[in-house]
Order: structure tokens, then C-alpha cells, then sequence
């Protein structure tokens, strides 16, 4: 019997089915996807298309039978939802002696799974939003050969160069795709403000959310940062910040740091007409072009007076200290401060806040507790997530996630706990060196007793594909050097306690001690951890691919050229996979 589970998380749902028993389904050339689909008043019910046949210039199958090109693994996406849509699907075996010889196995199909709604929505107080910044994909090479296209006026552009004219363009559908369902909910929540609105803010200058700070004029209270260090005035924002403080619309306050420091904040606080903060939003993403399009990043939404007092307090500590860091402001950050979302609630979630710099980092003490007591599984993206360190004291949160995989580490090890992760930069004895003596990124294990497989740098630090393939685009690797812009560990999301860790700390111990962060931890909110842990295992997903290029260089080895026409196709993957959809069917 096949198991199904269904997981959505705004941007789209993803289907996770495997046998029960972890054996093959004879004569199985691979599974039909059906979709029953209601997009306000229509309902529709179609199959999910898998555009790769069984043979090169295969025609594709006609409307309707869309499931004679087979899905020949466990896990699928599908792109083809939008908020608001009501979501069911089933899975079903694909049997024949060969691909001219197709039939559906309808009675080893899976029933229907129950309707989902396609949302960012994770509870009443909660949502989570993300971009599609992952640009080296083959949809993006295509969406840019038909801008450059669009774009030609004499010289042909050349796809960067395109990219970030298309980018740059409100309303242009390529920087609508990229930006997903976060640009357009935080331009929501800005407009419908309804009252003042409390931002900090490390970068700004994206065209759309700058004319939504500027409209509400002195209602916005923006404290602008100096960004990434840029010479010689060390100030990224100076042009904006000129513009801005010309036009004399908003409130504008500086805060330009020294080279020790970061001002990282990536907050905005919304309050009522009555000046009462009632909600906040933060997350990873810098309030940019590149920030909401070329680059992969999450934003939260957390509807709790408390919580966004918390923030609007904080807002109002890095307005006092101006340029400064004094004492008092890493003092007021030592406290935990814990809070019940939404209050009196039955069962509410528990909302953990930290600022930073904190005097001792007490944030990464709490972060270590909870991955030290992950029970199943633990994924994560990381943009840069500090420096190698040799005090456990010290260690970056992926030091410590890794380190559950050794067995020093005593009663926390766990050979059998599911890791996965992408980080985006090199980090010295920890991506980049492989003879080092600490533990690889990320190892694969298909169970406790076999040998765990080391993904290496090119999948942790992404890197777009350069071979030619069958049918494959060109891809475009980066707009800069940050493509995992998120900062994210999700604990045990089909667990008792899930957590999601998320916000603009980098989890390392400069965020903690130096920069002026928030490290936002939420327990308890399934839904929430699941939203995130499917969109981090998307795009490590995305990146498997690169490390099967990299370990097969030979052209003709890595060639794939479409569907195996036999059920052998399932041996693998059934070996492979076992652990990994025990996890996620959970």
C-alpha cells in the first residue's frame, strides 16, 4: 500500500508517497499525480504534468492523458497552485510491459488526501511567506531568454544584464515569479497599516517597498542602516537616504556602525490608530531587489501585541543608541522573553524573542538546548553561518547541528536523526576542507548502520550547472554571491515539539555578541515548521542535482536523458529514499 502525505506552504504543496513496505510495485513504470483542484467558483480535476518522456522527441501525451509520462520517484512539487486554492490529490501506479503499453493500477492508487487550503497562513496569529530567489534553475533560463527577448533593442542584453533590468521593473511578470507571495504580502501589510509603522531596516532599496514606506509619510519611522560596508562613506543607503531625507516625507533616523559591527535589522512593527504595536514582520530578507528576487529568503508575520511590543521596544533602544553600542544595549538583551501566541489559547504556540548583541550569547545557549533535544530530524539553510570554532561554548548552531552526528557528543548523539542543509557561503574547516578534522556539512543517511554519504561543497555552496544536457538552458548562476539568503533551522516538524528558528541572525557568534539582530524561536506550531522545512528541502532538493554533476563529470555518465523504460527504476530509490520518507511521512 502507498502512503501519501500532502504539505503546503503558501508558494506550493508537495506530495511525499512511498510504500509501506518498501517494496516495488511490479511492472511500475512510475506514478500519475491526480489533482482535484478549486480556484474560487471552478473545480477542476487534471493530472500533474511531468514535461520528460520516455525518449528523446517523444511527442507528449494528449490533453487528459498526461500521466503516460510517469513521475519515476517519491517526492513531487507542484508550482501550478496559488493562495486561496483548495487542494486534493492521489497518487497511482503507472503499470505496463513497456511505455507503449500504459495502464493506471487503480487499485494500488492511494485514496484521495484530504483538501487543503494553499496558504502562508500557520494558525491564527502566524503566516510565513518566501520568495523563489533560487535563480540557477531551468524555468528562470527560460523566463530570462524571453526578457532578453522582450528587452532587445539593438544589442541583445545578456542575461544578467537582463535579470536585473527585469528585477528592477514593478509589475514585470519575471520579478513577480521570483519575489513569490513574499513581496506582494509585506506591500500589503504596509498599505494597510493602520497606524504608525516602526521599521529597522539594514538595506533599502527596492521600488515598491520604498514608495510604500514613503507613503505613509510621517506615520513611518524608519532607522536605516549603512548596510554592507561600501567605500569610501561606508554607507550602502547613502543615495536612498539622501532622497529620502530631501523629500521630507517620513521620519528618518540613522544608524551607521563601524566595521565591527552590523546593523542587520530586518523588522517593521505595525501599530493602531491608537499607537499600540500589534504586529510584526521579520525574517531574512533584506528589503532589496536582489533581497526579494535572487535570493532564496523567508519573511514571518506574527499578529501578537506582546510580541510586537517586544520589537517596538527594541526599536526604540537602537534609536536611542544612535551609531552606538553601549552597554545598556546588549544589558536590555540578556532576558529571555517567552510569550504565549495567542494568549489563553488551549494550546498556543510558544514565541521566544531575542535581540541582539546580548552580553554572554544567551540567544545561542537556548538555539543549542533545542537542537541538543531534536527527536527526528533537523534541516536548515544558512547564509553565512559564522565562523569554524573550537569551544563548544562558541560553536555556530551548524556546529552543533553536525555535531549531533558524532559521537562525542554523548547523550546527544544520534546516528539516525535526519539531517539536511544547504549553506550558501565557504566556511574554513567546515565546507571547504574535507581533511579537516571536524565533521562534513551534511551526511545522508539511508538508516544507522550504513555509511553516511558526504554531500559536498557544490551542493552546499550552491553553484549553477555548466554541462550540456538534452533540453537543458543555460542557467544563470547568481546576481551576487548570496543565493541561500535564509537564515533557518526547522527541529522535528512532524514531532511532538516543532521549532522553527528564523529571523535576521546569521547564527553565529558575531550575530549574537556584535550585530544588532532578532532570532526569533517558535515552538509548537506544526504547520509552521513544516511550511519552512518544505521550503528548505526544495532547495535542497534543487542542489542534490549539482552534487550527482559533480561526482559524475563524464558527460556521457551523467547524461539523463528521460524516463527508464522498466520497474527497475524503483530499486535505487527504495534503498535510497527509505529513511528519508520514513522522516517526512512521519
Amino acid at each position: 500500500m502507498l502512503n501519501l502525505r500532502v504539505i503546503n506552504n503558501g508558494d506550493h504543496a508537495a506530495l511525499i508517497w512511498f510504500p509501506d513496505d518498501a517494496t516495488a510495485v511490479p511492472a511500475c513504470r512510475g506514478f500519475a499525480l491526480q489533482r482535484k483542484l478549486t480556484r474560487g467558483t471552478k473545480k477542476t480535476r487534471t493530472w500533474l504534468h511531468n514535461f520528460v518522456g520516455f525518449a528523446d522527441g517523444e511527442a507528449p501525451p494528449p490533453a487528459g492523458e498526461e500521466w503516460r509520462w510517469p513521475i519515476q520517484r517519491y517526492l513531487w512539487w507542484d508550482y501550478g497552485v496559488g493562495a486561496g486554492d483548495t487542494v486534493s490529490y492521489r497518487v497511482v501506479p503507472v503499470t505496463g510491459a513497456d511505455h507503449l503499453h500504459l495502464a493506471l493500477d487503480e487499485a494500488a492508487a492511494t485514496g484521495w488526501s484530504s483538501p487543503e487550503t494553499i496558504s502562508g497562513q500557520d494558525g491564527p496569529a502566524i503566516e510565513a511567506y518566501f520568495n523563489r530567489g533560487i535563480i540557477a534553475t531551468q524555468w528562470v533560463a527560460r523566463a530570462l531568454a524571453a526578457e532578453a527577448a522582450r528587452q532587445l533593442t539593438g544589442q541583445p542584453p545578456t542575461a544578467r544584464a537582463a535579470l536585473m533590468k527585469a528585477i528592477d521593473q514593478p509589475g514585470n511578470s519575471l520579478r513577480n515569479a521570483l519575489s513569490g507571495l513574499l513581496r506582494p504580502r509585506l506591500l500589503d501589510l504596509l498599505g494597510s497599516a493602520p497606524g504608525k509603522v516602526f521599521a529597522a531596516l539594514y538595506e533599502l532599496n527596492d521600488p515598491e517597498v520604498v514608495a510604500a514606506f514613503t507613503a505613509l509619510g510621517t506615520n513611518c519611522n524608519l532607522i536605516l542602516a549603512n548596510g554592507a560596508f561600501k567605500p569610501p562613506e561606508n554607507d550602502e543607503n547613502a543615495d536612498l537616504r539622501g532622497v529620502l531625507r530631501a523629500a521630507g516625507k517620513i521620519n528618518l533616523f540613522d544608524r551607521l556602525v563601524t566595521g565591527a559591527h552590523f546593523a542587520h535589522n530586518k523588522f517593521v512593527v505595525l501599530c493602531d490608530a491608537a499607537g499600540a504595536a500589534q504586529t510584526v514582520w521579520t525574517g531574512s530578507t533584506n528589503m532589496t531587489e536582489t533581497g526579494l528576487c535572487t535570493q532564496a529568503n523567508n519573511g514571518i508575520i506574527i499578529k501578537d501585541a506582546a510580541v510586537a511590543d517586544a520589537f517596538l521596544q527594541e526599536w526604540q533602544r537602537l534609536k536611542a543608541a544612535k551609531n552606538g553600542y553601549p552597554a545598556t544595549l546588549a544589558a536590555a538583551h540578556a532576558a529571555k522573553q517567552t510569550f504565549a501566541v495567542p494568549p489563553g489559547a488551549a494550546k498556543p504556540d510558544r514565541i521566544t524573542v531575542w535581540f541582539t548583541p546580548t552580553p554572554h550569547g544567551e540567544d545561542m545557549v537556548h538555539a543549542r538546548t533545542l537542537i541538543a533535544g531534536a527527536k527526528d530530524g533537523i534541516i536548515f539553510l544558512n547564509f553565512n553561518p559564522g565562523a569554524f570554532q573550537d569551544d563548544p561554548k562558541d560553536w555556530t548552531l551548524l556546529q552543533s547541528i553536525l555535531n549531533r552526528h558524532q559521537p562525542s557528543a554523548g547523550a546527544a548523539y544520534d546516528p539516525k536523526l535526519y539531517i539536511r542543509g544547504v549553506v550558501n557561503q565557504e566556511i574554513p574547516k567546515i565546507t571547504s576542507d574535507p581533511t579537516a578534522p571536524v565533521v562534513p556539512p551534511v551526511l545522508l543517511f539511508d538508516g544507522g548502520t550504513a555509511p553516511p554519504v558526504r554531500l559536498d561543497q557544490d551542493v552546499l555552496v550552491p553553484a549553477n550547472i555548466k554541462q550540456d544536457y538534452p533540453h537543458w538552458q543555460t542557467e544563470l548562476k547568481g546576481a551576487s554571491s548570496v543565493m541561500i539568503h535564509s537564515k533557518v533551522v526547522i527541529i522535528d516538524p512532524f514531532g511532538a515539539n516543532p521549532v522553527v528558528m528564523t529571523g535576521s541572525h546569521n547564527q553565529g557568534m558575531k550575530a549574537s555578541r556584535s550585530n544588532d539582530d532578532n532570532l526569533v524561536i517558535i515552538e509548537g506550531n506544526a504547520a509552521l515548521a513544516q511550511a519552512y522545512a518544505l521550503n528548505a528541502i526544495a532547495i535542497f532538493q534543487e542542489y542534490r542535482w549539482r552534487r550527482y554533476v559533480a561526482v559524475h563529470p563524464d558527460a556521457t555518465h551523467a547524461r539523463w536523458t528521460g524516463l527508464e523504460d522498466n520497474d527497475s527504476w524503483q530499486n535505487g530509490h527504495l534503498v535510497r529514499d527509505a529513511a528519508e520518507m520514513a522522516f517526512w511521512l512521519k
